[in-house]
Order: structure tokens, then sequence, then C-alpha cells
């Protein structure tokens, strides 16, 4: 576990790179073979970036 001076602009950092992987996923989806793998990593990453999940920093 990290202690960050501020938890809840990490926690939005955090939730904007994992918003940018639910893009990355979903775009996969659309040019790769393996479309349930991609878009079940999608909506992880998006469910994740959505209820702020994050178990490395301390609140």
């Amino acid at each position: 576990m990290f202690q960050v001076r501020d938890p809840q602009k990490a926690l939005r950092a955090i939730a904007f790179v994992r918003y940018g992987l639910a893009a990355l996923f979903l775009l996969l989806a659309l040019f790769r073979e393996e479309k349930l793998l991609f878009l079940g990593l999608a909506l992880l990453a998006f469910l994740m970036a959505r209820t702020g999940y994050c178990p490395l920093i301390r609140r």
C-alpha cells in the first residue's frame, strides 16, 4: 500500500489511465479476432475506473 498526499487526485489519475485502457481494448476488439477477450478486458477496465477500485492506495 502506498500513502499519497492527495488520494482523490491519485485515484482520478488512475481512473484516467483505466478509461484509456478501456478505449484501447475496444479498438483492439474491432480489429482483432479475439473479440470476446478484448470486450471483457474493456468492461473490466471500465468498471474498475468507474468504481475507483485501487488496492494500492491507502485512503
